[in-house]
């Protein structure tokens, strides 16, 4: 299995950006190898239920998916591939994303006037409430309990929370409507990267197609974001 990982590994580190999704969760034993071909490899993450695929080819895919009866997750890293995936499994959608990591090594300063601290269950009702992309309650409980969502607090306030995805990606970003436009998002996604550095991680996220805000967020914090698309395959 170590092996395989290993192999896994070196096939994505040949263009280490587009694949950060893949190569973060590989490095911090977050996935397990599915399937391995010289031209592709198929991760699984289990809390998430998510695939992960990177092929050079849709014949390639074709092959790592062979043994896969059932997927209702997935991340593709190109369009025909992701087409592929939506097209056998029976999935609703496949949404293109930009992927963003931040290369630097000197983390963010603090942030003035705001207090970010971690959220537990007690947090549930207005996560579930204000945060849009994935409204599965199992899942934000889920996170809630991974002990990986950040609040930030001004007065004792919720304003805004953050978290990390099952596979490690940052996101749930969300400021509540009535402190918008005062630094929240940053505040929150400077803590966030903080919270990887600490750890010897590569901070990284995906942004959908869209969403022009949170790209000039990652722009303005100094996040590379990758040309290349990747696709993420979901009802």
């Amino acid at each position: 299995c170590m092996d395989s990982l290993r192999q896994a590994q070196s096939y994505l580190e040949r263009d280490p950006l587009p694949y950060m999704d893949m190569l973060e969760p590989i490095r911090r034993g977050m996935v397990e190898v599915t399937a391995l071909r010289e031209d592709g490899v198929l991760l699984y993450n289990l809390p998430g239920e998510l695939y992960m695929l990177a092929a050079d080819s849709v014949e390639s895919a074709q092959a790592l998916c062979a043994g896969v009866e059932k997927m209702e997750l997935a991340v593709a890293h190109s369009r025909e591939t992701g087409e592929y995936l939506q097209k056998r499994y029976g999935i609703a959608r496949c949404q293109g994303c930009t992927q963003a990591a931040y290369l630097g090594k000197e983390p963010f300063p603090a942030a003035q006037g705001v207090e970010i601290r971690p959220l537990g269950q007690e947090a549930f009702s207005v996560v579930f409430a204000n945060y849009h992309s994935f409204s599965d309650p199992k899942y934000i409980r889920e996170r809630l309990d991974a002990g990986v969502m950040r609040g930030a607090f001004a007065q004792g306030q919720l304003l805004g929370f953050i978290g990390m995805h099952s596979e490690g990606s940052v996101g749930m970003l969300e400021v509540l409507p009535p402190y918008r436009r005062r630094g929240v998002a940053l505040a929150l996604m400077s803590a966030m990267a903080n919270h990887c550095l600490e750890r010897g991680w590569v901070p990284f996220s995906q942004i959908f197609d869209g969403n022009t805000a949170s790209l000039e967020l990652h722009r303005r914090l100094g996040w590379t974001l990758c040309p290349e698309k990747l696709y993420w395959v979901m009802d």
